[in-house]
């Protein structure tokens, strides 16, 4: 008796075996490629000094245990100016008292202007001015807006380049808070 294998299963199990693998390969890809399966590591936050109105110096340590935004934009920006309103929102939801808006303008203007266009935007947070060094300890930048979100223990956990609407930084401080 002479017994042949089955031609029939052998010659369409290979092609769907290597279709399955092939299938697999490409989910696991896509999930990369839209940062599934991704923990975000905190890096902690950048040591800066902005220079405040009269003199006085803002630093990191000045915002620990609280939510802080920090966000690099200019008056004159379009994209920045949305993005003002949109902290401005931000900290009439949460208040002063566990959110920090640091907003440094790349405004070559000075204090006073900065102040002023503050205060005609009805702005619940102040405008300073952004120098090099800050810009530089940040990592520089490459358009405006760029938001950073730095939760209570000063470890940068977002940074957010462009307009930032309100429900992806609510999911940011909402988190904050829980710590």
């Amino acid at each position: 008796m002479n017994i042949q294998p089955n031609a029939w299963r052998s010659r369409h199990l290979i092609p769907l075996f290597l279709g399955a693998i092939a299938l697999v390969a490409v989910i696991v890809l896509l999930g990369q490629a839209f940062g599934e399966n991704t923990i975000r590591q905190a890096q902690p936050a950048p040591s800066f000094v902005v220079k405040g109105p009269q003199g006085r110096t803002i630093k990191l340590a000045d915002f620990k245990n609280k939510a802080l935004i920090v966000c690099f934009l200019a008056t004159w920006d379009e994209h920045s100016r949305k993005q003002m309103g949109i902290l401005n929102d931000m900290v009439g939801q949460y208040g002063e008292t566990n959110l920090a808006v640091l907003a440094l303008a790349l405004d070559q203007t000075g204090p006073d202007s900065l102040k002023t266009y503050a205060e005609q935007q009805h702005l619940r947070y102040a405008l300073h001015a952004a120098d090099y060094d800050v810009i530089q300890t940040f990592g520089g930048l490459t358009s405006v807006p760029v938001t950073f979100v730095i939760d209570k223990n000063q470890n940068v956990i977002d940074k957010l380049v462009g307009v930032t609407e309100t429900n992806a930084l609510d999911a940011d401080i909402r988190a904050i808070l829980k710590q």
